[in-house]
């Protein structure tokens, strides 16, 4: 078997592994119904459009709308399978992102194979791709963002030419009307260019600028809107998390106190895994029911990876020397961290995070396979039949042993992360479905008002017939080894 094809045949299975997870999720009732139900009122995809630019004050993503609008048309052409096309789609689109993280590394021997495997971990295991799958707004944007990202990144990596150009300004509209962080596209688009790759020309980007300055004209000039500010969400600090109110009071005063520290969490939240949400969760208050073998596992594992990084990002490239954190994608890692780090700055927030953890684990797959060919290229010296002396101090069978000790420590590990999202979505699952009972009469008053609920009774009864195994009742030390993040 050829290591390409094997690498398609992993990519497929952790492929079906994450979709079939997330498409027994049932449509939740926060952050979903009463989009739908606004968005299924209005009689074309032009009006959701409309409707969308006018949403909210703060957030333009009228894209949303469209996409929401699209996908009611086909369940209502389906038999009203809200469900299945709402989760079919999101469990496609998680699907894409997989295939097209491969399509992107390019694995073409066994030390690329080996890499993508490891890197897969990595891109499933880490706290900013579990956002992505969990949630639905009742389109997961930040999924679509990542998605947006990747395949400017690939357009970048092709040929060129005018399709690509197009492609590429189409991709740039899309995920910015899409959400805020998807502007980090353009960041992508330059970094990979200023790295030396042509596929998106220089009139592409000049079209690109002119367009993020069309969307900011957009924003502030004729709609009126304005920015996050303090107390608008929760966010945490420190080793706490902190209401509105509470932030409103700290920091009001201050606000760019609250901005630089969470800029700074967020630009650390994708290397180290802490903090979350801006909470130093690993170091919060000693709790009995508190997991410190989660926090251990993903600190540990995270800091292996970086390392891994920095050292490949400092590693000269043959034949020219460069160092390779001037190569395109280590590049764009740093554009996608930063831009949306900088658009994080009101409250901090794992999703937003989501597409730099993307390129992160494209960083990692790019290192891991670089070490693997320094390791392979290490050989014992010739002119000593013994074998005591080699070439290199990391050459002896010894400390090549330990080498794969902890090479398959650190992947077993990693794998253990990557098990902890399967058991997250199940949670995720049980809990959206106990919403439809908790968050509706008789315990609390419905997001949407009886009398202009029409789609509402339909997404209910589909939900609480799926049934879900409630992971409390499951192993106990679940919880407390994959914990909540």
């Amino acid at each position: 078997m050829k290591p390409g094809v094997l690498a398609w045949i992993v990519t497929a299975l952790f492929a079906i592994a994450v979709s079939a997870s997330v498409f027994r999720i049932p449509i939740q009732v926060s952050d979903s119904v009463e989009i739908l139900e606004v968005v299924d009122r209005e009689p074309s995809v032009a009006a959701a459009f409309a409707q969308g630019l006018h949403a909210s004050k703060t957030m333009l993503r009228p894209m949303r709308q469209v996409g929401t609008r699209l996908l009611l048309d086909v369940a209502h052409a389906t038999g009203d399978r809200y469900n299945a096309v709402f989760r079919g789609f999101h469990a496609a689109a998680a699907a894409l992102l997989i295939a097209l993280f491969t399509y992107v590394a390019r694995p073409r021997d066994w030390s690329g194979a080996a890499a993508l495997c490891f890197a897969l971990l990595v891109l499933t295991g880490l706290h900013t791709f579990g956002g992505m799958m969990r949630e639905a707004y009742p389109i997961n944007h930040f999924l679509l963002v990542a998605i947006y990202c990747l395949a400017a990144f690939a357009i970048a990596e092709s040929r060129g030419g005018v399709v690509a150009d197009i492609v590429a300004c189409t991709l740039f509209v899309i995920a910015s009307l899409t959400l805020e962080s998807g502007l980090v596209v353009f960041g992508v688009a330059v970094a990979a260019y200023v790295a030396g790759l042509r596929g998106i020309s220089r009139r592409a980007l000049v079209a690109m600028a002119i367009l993020a300055g069309g969307y900011l004209v957009l924003r502030v000039p004729l709609l009126h809107m304005t920015a996050n500010v303090v107390g608008e969400r929760q966010t945490g600090y420190g080793t706490e998390m902190l209401t509105t109110s509470e932030l409103r009071a700290r920091f009001g005063n201050v606000p760019w106190l609250l901005y630089g520290y969470t800029i700074l969490c967020s630009l650390l939240t994708v290397p180290l895994s802490q903090p979350v949400a801006g909470q130093w969760t690993a170091f919060a208050p000693w709790d009995p029911q508190a997991p410190p073998l989660f926090f251990l596992n993903d600190i540990g594992t995270s800091a292996v990876a970086t390392a891994v990084v920095v050292w490949y990002l400092w590693r000269r490239r043959p034949p020219d020397g460069r160092r390779r954190w001037r190569d395109a994608a280590p590049m764009a890692m740093g554009a996608v961290l930063v831009g949306s780090a900088i658009l994080s700055y009101a409250y901090a927030k794992s999703e937003i995070m989501s597409a730099a953890g993307v390129f992160y684990a494209l960083v990692v797959y790019l290192a891991v396979r670089e070490l693997v060919e320094v390791l392979v290229r290490l050989k014992p010296d010739p002119t000593n039949p013994v074998g005591s002396a080699f070439r290199h101090p990391v050459g002896s069978a010894f400390r090549r042993t330990i080498v794969l000790v902890l090479v398959l420590f650190v992947s077993t590990a990693w794998a253990w992360r990557a098990m902890g999202l399967q058991y997250r979505l199940q949670r995720g699952a049980f809990e959206a479905r106990s919403e439809w009972v908790l968050r509706m009469p008789p315990f609390n008053p419905p997001p949407v008002a009886a009398a202009e609920a029409r789609i509402t009774p339909r997404l209910r009864d589909e939900a609480l017939h799926r049934g879900r195994t409630n992971p409390y009742l499951l192993w106990p030390p679940y919880a407390r080894l994959w914990g909540e993040n």
